[in-house]
């Protein structure tokens, strides 16, 4: 009896050595949140508004998708905020929150060309500039979906890069959401004309959590977000 009692005394130390150590380890864990969603802004500007106003959560801002995917492969973090078409491609992940404009979560997309009209049914072999939100391999498949035939790309890191690829006649024009059309005509005086992409629409952002795991702080945080890191982030609201 004495033994069992010892046994059972020693078990039971055990089982609370446990708790506290995963109380301490989370207590001192902060939800960590990768953020890819290229915009009009700087990366370390987004990265510097949401830290003030989302303490606590670890957040880290990319400027290409190629870093994003990469840090996703060997560090998984416990959310991630981006476009539809990237939190697709990110397994393990299901979305949780959806960013609204003008009330709708999703945008679409345009052609912008300069002087002249473009038949999107009629690019094939003409080169077209996008931003590389999905890499290499998944951009040419995404732009496919909505290109028959499918458009030589020209992939650019940022929104402003695709002004340039237009002035120097580097493409025969670019795909942008329809929110950036008015961007482009206030930075040029070119003439740009601008062609809708049949059935080209996408989710604007979203947030997605990793599945089976707890980010709840995150969540309460981007719900709690004020209007300055939203119009960042180019919308008036989480639904």
């Amino acid at each position: 009896m004495k033994i069992m009692s010892k046994f059972n005394k020693y078990l039971w130390q055990s089982i609370l050595l446990v708790f506290l150590l995963i109380f301490c380890s989370r207590a001192g864990y902060a939800e960590s949140l990768y953020v890819f969603y290229p915009t009009t802004q700087r990366p370390r500007v987004i990265n510097k508004k949401m830290t003030e106003v989302l303490p606590g959560i670890e957040i880290t801002v990319f400027g290409r998708y190629r870093d994003f995917e990469k840090k996703i492969g060997t560090a998984p973090p416990d959310a991630i905020l981006a476009k539809g078409p990237v939190v697709r491609q990110v397994a393990g992940y299901s979305i949780k929150l959806r960013g609204i404009r003008d009330g709708s979560a999703d945008e679409p997309y345009m052609l912008l060309s300069v002087d002249e009209k473009v038949d999107p049914g009629n690019l094939a072999g003409e080169a077209v500039g996008v931003v590389g939100i999905l890499g290499r391999k998944g951009m040419k498949k995404f732009v496919g979906s909505y290109f028959r035939p499918a458009p030589k790309l020209r992939r650019v890191l940022k929104i402003e890069d695709l002004l340039e690829l237009l002035v120097f006649k580097m493409v025969k024009a670019v795909i942008i959401q329809d929110h950036y059309v008015s961007y482009f005509k206030k930075r040029s005086r070119l003439n740009f004309v601008v062609t809708p992409i049949p059935k080209m629409r996408t989710g604007i952002i979203a947030l997605a959590l990793k599945k089976e795991g707890d980010a709840s702080l995150v969540v309460k945080a981007v719900k709690g977000m004020d209007n300055k890191v939203m119009l960042l982030l180019e919308i008036d609201k989480w639904e």
